[in-house]
């Protein structure tokens, strides 16, 4: 966790002539939000696609199949407003909230000139999968 928009960066510096999106979720980019400062400073164009669930989406899928739903400290609904914290610092960014939106968001997200940030709003209790379960090995994945 907190590894996606120091990675973008990194990857982006070392190809900065590729198209580079950093895949993140809200808990993680909270750990290193600050680097959208380095974003605007030194001009990387790093394109960020943030899917917030509104907790720490693991850990709270974990909690909720693994610990009969004992949920504790996942709830992240007092995030800041994600699109106004990207803006703060210079940084091109828009929200989306619906399906539909998904295809031209992308196209936005992809053509912008310098970093841009595409807030995506998904429901907190979507779950991953495939999960591998605790102790078990990779070939013992659950597929929902």
């Amino acid at each position: 966790m907190g590894y996606g928009l120091p990675a973008g960066i990194g990857a982006k510096l070392a190809k900065p002539d590729a198209q580079v999106v950093a895949i993140t979720g809200d808990g993680s980019i909270m750990m290193n939000i600050q680097e959208l400062a380095t974003l605007k400073r030194y001009g990387i164009a790093l394109k960020i696609l943030l899917l917030d669930n509104s907790s720490l989406g693991l850990v709270r899928q974990w909690q909720e199949l693994f610990y009969d739903r004992n949920y504790s400290e996942t709830n992240l609904s007092d995030n800041p407003d994600f699109v106004q914290v990207a803006q703060a610092f210079g940084i091109e960014a828009f929200r989306i909230t619906r399906r539909g939106e998904t295809e031209s968001a992308i196209q936005r997200l992809l053509a912008a000139d310098g970093p841009c940030l595409a807030h995506v709003v998904i429901d907190p209790f979507e779950n991953v999968w495939p999960l591998v379960p605790p102790g078990k090995s990779n070939h013992e994945m659950m597929e929902e």
